[in-house]
């Protein structure tokens, strides 16, 4: 019970210091929410909560799209359906170009049963991914 506890409140720091990073454009404080984000997750591995949080810090904060990749990808290996890891991904994939893996993130994402408010922007970005994805395997 003592490690959930803290593995909240660890998560709960992290994302206090992405806050303050956010506000003040500071990347030390950036890098001080991975710290205790990653801190959440180890202690508490059923947090996938921290765990996604870091993936998206990692991303869109500080560039560093590999390791968030990594750790959407660890998400996806542990539960193929945690809807928040695929989109992102899916966004991600968009980012660097890879249309076809964001599609097909994006198509099981809305396979899903509906549960977030982000289903309405999946479903006007899944016709634009297969629009791209068709027009880059045209010119091959």
């Amino acid at each position: 019970m003592w490690r959930v506890f803290k593995a909240y409140l660890l998560y709960t720091w992290g994302g206090l210091h992405r806050y303050f990073g956010n506000l003040n454009n500071i990347p030390h404080e950036h890098e001080r929410a991975v710290h205790y984000f990653t801190r959440a997750y180890n202690l508490n591995p059923a947090m996938h909560q921290a765990r996604f949080a870091r993936a998206v810090i990692l991303w869109r904060e500080m560039e560093r799209v590999e390791e968030a990749l990594a750790d959407f990808d660890a998400l996806l290996q542990q539960d193929s359906t945690y809807a928040p890891a695929l989109l992102n991904r899916a966004l991600v994939y968009q980012q660097i170009g890879k249309y076809e893996e964001a599609l097909a993130d994006l198509q099981t994402y809305l396979a899903l049963p509906p549960g977030d408010q982000f289903r309405d922007v999946a479903q006007r970005l899944e016709p634009l991914l297969r629009d791209l994805t068709h027009d880059a395997n045209t010119r091959l």
